[in-house]
């Protein structure tokens, strides 16, 4: 038994040691964690397309062309290879614009209010440069998203009456395609500001009974916010 009792500490031993010999270490020199998650406020730049335009009946004036909403996600780094570490994850953006034209005349009566939302959902991977409390990164991925435009309807008057059931119709997912990289700077062990520039690359949309057809876009998508390990 004294025999073998050396041998089973031993593991424990060396184990206890590294982590002393880690503990030592810098903070700054360490590696990049095994997680991140991200919540960031996002500013989507959209395209005001004329045949978008044209197809919900307003003109590309009327189009809002800045986005307000939110980017969710969260990488796990499954892998280092020298100097770069490889992340697999994934993202939720969420975003709505609108814009109501002004009166042209002073008194006058507003224009039309037209609204675009954009959904997107994408798996990712990340290649990422740096250390524990800072690193830049560049990721990419393929998902899919909800993006529609439609011209805000005005209530029926009080004395019309709606007859029938309204057409409820699935919403289209077209593939979409997202690539870019950012940035994340830790404050402290856990919190981070976090700045992120993505492209997305969103596939045509056919029409449907209640919904126009959509063309092939690209967006450019800037998001700030906070990051926790």
């Amino acid at each position: 038994m004294r025999t073998f009792l050396p041998l089973i500490l031993l593991p424990g031993l060396m184990l206890a040691h590294a982590a002393a010999a880690t503990a030592q270490e810098p903070i700054e020199t360490l590696p990049i964690g095994r997680y991140v998650l991200d919540l960031r406020g996002a500013m989507p730049r959209l395209k005001a397309d004329p045949l978008v335009a044209t197809a919900i009946n307003v003109t590309p004036a009327n189009l809002p062309t800045r986005g307000r909403g939110y980017v969710a996600g969260g990488q796990w780094y499954a892998l280092r290879t020298g100097k770069v570490t490889i992340g697999i994850g994934g993202e939720v953006l969420v975003s709505q614009a609108r814009r109501t034209l002004p009166a042209a005349v002073e008194g006058g009566e507003e224009g039309p209010t037209a609204i675009r939302d954009l959904i997107v959902v994408t798996p990712q991977v990340s290649l990422n440069f740096g250390k524990r409390q800072g690193w830049s990164y560049l990721s990419g991925g393929v998902g899919s998203s909800i993006f529609t435009a439609e011209r805000q309807a005005e209530p029926p008057p009080p004395d019309i009456i709606v007859i029938g059931t309204p057409i409820v119709e699935s919403r289209q997912r077209p593939l979409t395609i997202t690539y870019g990289g950012g940035a994340r700077w830790f404050l402290n062990r856990h919190i981070a500001i976090s700045m992120d520039l993505h492209f997305y690359r969103i596939g045509a949309q056919p029409a449907s009974i209640t919904r126009p057809a959509m063309p092939a876009t690209r967006l450019l998508v800037l998001s700030v916010g906070t990051a926790f390990k």
